[in-house]
């Protein structure tokens, strides 16, 4: 019996001596073991593919963070030979086969993007190797790494999107430029979220002003979480030190005159958006979704209520950030973006369904990324808001007339001049799109 017993143990050890010894010909981390080396053969070839089945097969017994960490650091690997596109490419790949990777796909492309640059390279270049993928987070993240360097004074923060030939010429890759100074001044100013947004001020017209408080919101979010980015000062030895915003030239912005502020107020649903000014509140509001769940959980219908108490004007806003939010934490599945948004009053849902849209869209940087879930949308009034919202995302993407004419032509028949007139192709407003 006891032979038996032993034998059958025996059995078992082996199995799983055999079972680990598989994993590890097939290329995964063990614990206790170093990570297999990126091939070189497969960065040279600029093979996607394989690259994307090297890291699911390295990090596949890896958990949490720690395969977090593993995946980053094959991607980086690639941006450390200057090969960001190929970098973004696996990434792409990645999160069509997983739905973890693809939920915080965002932060690995801003990590991509935050690594891309570094002192002596051509900050234009740099940008220009990004790509859309995952809400444009590698674009972020060179301008946050930019000004992680640089600092923030008056003349870096002015220029750098305004003269940059490659950036300046799309309205599109200008947007997330700004977008990531407002990301870049957030972290400087370690949280203080009124400074940042006076930076954001300098940039010299309300359109780039306005992109940056977005960047500024959502930093003051993911911050508060303990989730922002990772980004460190660049020397120009090309070695890394850990930011220290104390010692950070700041130009003209060098004298801190403003107070603390705080990061959250239990108290108060509407912080920080009721205690900025008036200029900051349609961005504040946009984003503010983000906090409220921080004390309602992901039930939207309760999101939903407290954006009911906001400012009148406020309401709208509010709600198409509550779709924007949603659209990110189902990681943009139509049947569940369309049933959450069907919660709240029923003025205020067609502007959640254009919020959820746009993320869709926004995600991939392709305008037909929307036209299923819109066409899911029964009520009249929130299914022409969600097409006008395609054809105004097909507006910012293209510019060529003619390629929106093409994303618009492919709307359910009933809502083809809804897309239209978002997209700037129409003067004529339909009768049921709602007004704010």
């Amino acid at each position: 019996m006891i032979r038996k017993i032993l034998l059958t143990l025996g059995v078992l050890v082996l199995g799983a001596v055999g079972v680990t010894g598989w994993f590890y010909a097939k290329g995964a981390a063990l614990p206790g073991q170093g990570l297999p080396p990126v091939p070189d053969q497969l960065i040279a070839a600029g093979d996607s593919a394989k690259l994307a089945e090297f890291t699911e097969a390295r990090c596949r017994l890896l958990m949490g963070k720690k395969k977090q960490s593993c995946i980053e650091d094959v991607l980086l690997t690639l941006v450390r030979q200057d090969r960001v596109r190929l970098a973004m490419a696996t990434l792409a790949l990645l999160g069509e086969r997983s739905d973890a990777i693809r939920h915080i796909g965002h932060d690995y492309s801003h990590v991509i993007g935050i690594n891309a640059w570094e002192p002596g390279k051509d900050v234009g270049k740099s940008y220009m190797q990004c790509t859309e993928l995952f809400q444009s987070g590698c674009y972020h993240g060179v301008i946050q790494s930019f000004f992680a360097y640089k600092g923030t004074d008056s003349a870096s923060v002015v220029s750098v999107c305004r003269d940059t030939p490659e950036i300046s010429a799309s309205a599109y890759l200008r947007f997330q430029c700004v977008h990531g100074i407002g990301h870049g001044l957030v972290q400087t100013y370690s949280m203080k979220l009124p400074r940042a947004l006076a930076g954001c001020d300098m940039l010299g017209n309300s359109w780039d002003s306005e992109s940056c408080y977005g960047g500024a919101f959502m930093e003051f979010i993911v911050g508060g979480r303990g989730q922002s980015h990772h980004v460190t000062v660049k020397t120009d030895s090309g070695a890394a030190e850990e930011m220290d915003h104390s010692k950070m030239d700041h130009g003209a912005m060098a004298q801190d005159t403003f107070p603390s502020f705080k990061v959250r107020e239990p108290s108060d649903l509407h912080y920080p958006c009721s205690v900025l000014g008036k200029q900051y509140q349609h961005s504040c509001y946009q984003m503010q979704a983000g906090l409220i769940v921080e004390r309602t959980g992901l039930d939207f219908a309760k999101v939903a209520k407290v954006c009911d108490t906001a400012p009148e004007k406020m309401r709208s806003v509010c709600y198409q950030g509550m779709g924007t939010y949603i659209s990110g934490v189902t990681t943009r599945d139509p049947v569940k973006s369309l049933q959450h948004c069907s919660l709240g009053a029923s003025r205020y849902q067609p502007w959640c369904f254009v919020g959820a849209v746009k993320n869709f869209i926004d995600v991939t940087a392709t305008a037909e990324d929307g036209l299923e879930f819109c066409g899911m949308v029964a009520a009249e009034d929130a299914a022409t808001s969600c097409y006008n919202a395609i054809g105004e995302e097909a507006a910012f993407l293209y510019q060529s007339m003619d390629r929106r004419a093409v994303v618009c032509a492919k709307a359910l028949p009933k809502y083809v001049e809804a897309c239209r007139f978002g997209a700037g192709l129409s003067p004529i407003r339909p009768a049921a799109l709602p007004r704010a």
